[in-house]
């Protein structure tokens, strides 16, 4: 007998059936396990949406944990308990969990059944007997309840109650759970959930005005099935706002934010979290007028205005339209109550004519919906059209001119919209003489344009060009606008004086003099400043030190620079005059360019030699006092020699010792009383001590004598006394004149000379053996050396003006006569 031994068909189809209950069960269990997966998923769901806004990433993990155990569980379940259970071996084993001895006995006939039947030393009478017996133990058996681990009742109770509350929360709630049904199985979908209190949208992120308190209306819909009482609202760290419900809304109010923040808004089964973005509120920055003005004025552009407050002034019977710009791009605009025209995020109004005030009123909204506080209100004032502005400019008001010399006038004018034209108009000063003729005219001296509203030209009049006679003159400048029928608008008056070339040649001579007279007045305020210069270089450098005469010293500089700034300001004025006289030809250019030659030198005089005196004195008056040179005796002298008394050359003799008998006082002036101490020549080498007439005064107090004092040493009489100094004025008047000759011929008369004016000069003369009173002793301290430097400077320049100033007087004469 060869193959394998058939089961016993009582046996196979007992196991057979036990195989085919397990897959039922296990398979059973499965189907329940996914029921009962998807509702409880479906179930948190619709829970979660009751009391929040489930998120769409949650609402995801739910589908997938639900469907997870359909998908994966079922493929495991089939997997283990029916591809790996498909053999009646497999049912044996599986029996084994409730009949262990019973499993064990089938296993072994399943497995003998399937060996070969030529095995060595197997005995098919037994293997058929061990069936039969196998046969008759489970011919009565029930192996409906053997099947491991069954667990399908419980699932079927979990799976049923499962859908038990999602067949209730359709019936009580269909809306609700018809929405979380939707959300459940596609939770990528923004699909708005479902709730009893229905509030209108609300905006996400909320922007609102920064820094300002703002509230957030909360409204219900006509469809919210729940009206709660209060509405909560709650910004990120902190407290809750509260707000009561008012006809179907709630009015939430808010402090101040300035941070971008989250708020949670509880209405009902309503949850939002909303952004709340504080943003500055949109301004103006910018407004412009586009005008269209009148045709009079023949413009062709369209000018744009810049307001920059809250009026503009625009022209009378122009036509405007507004222009503004925000921070931020503007979505909604009004003017007046009307939705104005966008552009680029720019508001612009429609057009309209100017002939009255008016106020216009603007209002916007930017693309974040944010609005003005306030919105803006602009007054608008209607302006008439003015006349030119217009300056001219030259040196002076009033003026001497010839006749042929052209006068430059710097004429600018100005108008608010165009000067069309610009020019001169003239006219004879009134001279009381009714019979006097009168000139009166006008000229042209630049056009303008329509948009030109500034207009600078050089106007020029001439009386030769314009056929005037030589008489004097009111000049003004004009201008005019575009505007018909006003008149022009005039300068202030110039007075021209104008003069043929033998009048003006007088008048310009006339003024050389009158200025040659101001020069003698400053030369001779600086005699007066070097008399006084000298006083106080006699000092003593005690004596100098003083306070007082510190001050006087100070004075004295400033005085100087105040005559070196007189000097100069005369020394522009003689140029201006040598300009006026090369204008006219009957002047003598040799005489002019020597008349420019000595206003070099006064220039020179005003601007170096006077301020350097001025140095001089300045430095004198803040020099300190130097001790070893100011004290009265000199410890150096040699033994024997009586205290006062000096070696020849020691500088120290200058000033005697205070308090030594038969001296001087330190007031007194020992260089005039001992004329063996001068040294000659005290001027600078190579400058004249005296110039050709410049004025020499020679005088000065006679040094007194020193009082005598018991002790003193008697005066000697074999040493003769100086004369005293003598005055000597001599009248040519008191010579006689020599007896004429009566046969001699009368002497042809001479021509008439020109007139020399000089300036006076005084002489008064030394006593003989003693020195000049110019002359100072030697310095015994720093101030005295510089105020010797300065006195001497000073001496000098003055010679040098005197010089000039002869000169001067010279070329004046030689003019006046020609």
């Amino acid at each position: 007998m060869n193959g394998s031994i058939p089961l016993p068909p009582v046996l196979s189809a007992k196991l057979s059936d036990f195989r085919r209950r397990v897959w039922w069960v296990k398979l059973t269990e499965g189907v329940l396990a996914a029921i009962f997966g998807l509702a409880v998923s479906y179930l948190f769901v619709l829970a979660l949406d009751r009391v929040m806004e489930t998120p769409a990433w949650l609402r995801g993990i739910f589908l997938v944990l639900g469907a997870a155990v359909p998908g994966i569980g079922l493929p495991l379940k089939w997997h283990r308990w029916v591809w790996r259970q498909r053999r009646l071996e497999d049912a044996a084993r599986l029996l084994r969990w409730k009949f262990p001895r019973l499993g064990d006995q089938l296993l072994g006939i399943v497995e003998l059944a399937k060996q070969e039947s030529t095995v060595s030393g197997r005995s098919e009478r037994l293997v058929q007997a061990a069936m039969s017996q196998a046969d008759e133990a489970v011919k009565d058996q029930d192996f409906s309840h053997a099947v491991p681990h069954a667990k399908h009742r419980q699932w079927a109770w979990a799976a049923a109650g499962s859908v038990a509350l999602v067949v209730t929360g359709f019936a009580a709630i269909s809306d609700a759970a018809r929405n979380a049904l939707v959300r459940w199985l596609m939770p990528w979908k923004q699909t708005e959930r479902f709730t009893f209190a229905r509030v209108e949208p609300l905006p996400n992120p909320l922007v609102v005005p920064e820094a300002e308190p703002f509230q957030l209306p909360v409204t219900l819909t006509s469809q919210s099935q729940w009206q709660p009482d209060h509405a909560l609202a709650t910004l990120a760290g902190q407290p809750a706002v509260s707000a009561p419900l008012q006809e179907k809304a709630y009015q939430l109010s808010f402090p101040p934010q300035k941070a971008d923040s989250q708020m949670e808004l509880k209405v009902g089964d309503v949850r939002q979290t909303i952004s709340v973005e504080p943003r500055p509120r949109p301004e103006l920055t910018n407004l412009k007028v586009h005008l269209k003005l009148p045709d009079y004025l023949q413009y062709k552009t369209q000018p744009e205005i810049e307001v920059r407050g809250g009026s503009v002034n625009l022209l009378t019977g122009s036509s405007a339209s507004f222009e503004a710009a925000a921070s931020r791009e503007l979505v909604q605009a009004e003017i007046d109550g009307k939705a104005a025209r966008l552009e680029k995020g720019h508001l612009i109004s429609d057009s309209r004519t100017i002939d009255g005030p008016h106020d216009v009123t603007i209002t916007w909204k930017d693309s974040l919906g944010l609005t003005a506080r306030v919105p803006l209100v602009l007054k608008v004032l209607p302006a008439a059209d003015e006349a030119p502005r217009i300056v001219a400019r030259r040196e002076s008001l009033e003026q001497v001119v010839l006749d042929s010399e052209v006068v430059v006038f710097e004429v600018g004018a100005s108008d608010d919209f165009g000067v069309r034209k610009v020019g001169l108009e003239w006219k004879s000063l009134p001279t009381g003489d009714p019979k006097a003729p009168t000139v009166k005219g006008s000229k042209v001296a630049s056009a303008g344009a329509p948009e030109n509203k500034q207009l600078d030209v050089r106007a020029s009049f001439c009386a030769a060009r314009e056929g005037i006679d030589p008489q004097s003159l009111e000049i003004r400048a004009w201008a005019e606008d575009y505007l018909d029928g006003r008149d022009p608008s005039r300068s202030a008056a110039f007075i021209i004086h104008v003069l043929n070339k033998t009048d003006h040649a007088l008048w310009v001579t006339q003024q050389m003099g009158k200025w040659l007279e101001a020069a003698r007045e400053t030369y001779e305020r600086e005699q007066q400043l070097h008399q006084t210069n000298k006083e106080l270089r006699a000092l003593t450098a005690a004596d100098l030190d003083r306070p007082e005469n510190r001050r006087k010293v100070a004075q004295q500089s400033s005085a100087e620079n105040a005559n070196a700034e007189r000097l100069a300001a005369l020394n522009n004025a003689g140029r201006q005059l040598v300009e006026q006289a090369t204008k006219n030809t009957e002047f003598d250019a040799p005489r002019l360019e020597s008349w420019a030659t000595m206003l070099k030198s006064l220039q020179d005089i005003a601007s170096n030699r006077m301020p350097n005196v001025a140095d001089l004195l300045k430095q004198s008056a803040d020099a300190k006092a130097d001790a070893q040179l100011a004290k009265a005796g000199d410890p150096s002298s040699a033994p024997g020699q009586p205290a006062g008394e000096s070696k020849p050359g020691d500088p120290s003799a200058a000033k005697p010792a205070e308090g030594q008998p038969g001296e001087a006082k330190p007031s007194e002036n020992t260089a005039q009383n001992n004329p063996s101490q001068a040294k000659p020549g005290d001027g600078k080498a190579g400058v004249p001590q005296d110039a050709k007439s410049a004025p020499t005064i020679a005088q000065g107090p006679e040094a007194p004598k020193a009082e005598s004092k018991p002790g003193d040493p008697p005066a000697d009489p074999a040493k003769p006394k100086d004369p005293a100094p003598s005055i000597k004025l001599t009248e040519s008047t008191m010579n006689k004149p020599d007896a004429p000759d009566p046969n001699a011929k009368p002497a042809p008369p001479k021509p008439p000379g020109a007139g020399k004016l000089k300036l006076p000069s005084n002489s008064l003369a030394a006593a003989p053996g003693q020195k000049s009173p110019d002359e100072a002793p030697p310095p015994e301290s720093t101030a005295q050396q510089n105020l010797d430097n300065g006195v001497n400077s000073q001496k000098e320049l003055l010679a040098e003006f005197a010089k000039v100033s002869d000169q001067l007087t010279e070329i004046l004469s030689s003019l006046e006569a020609s």
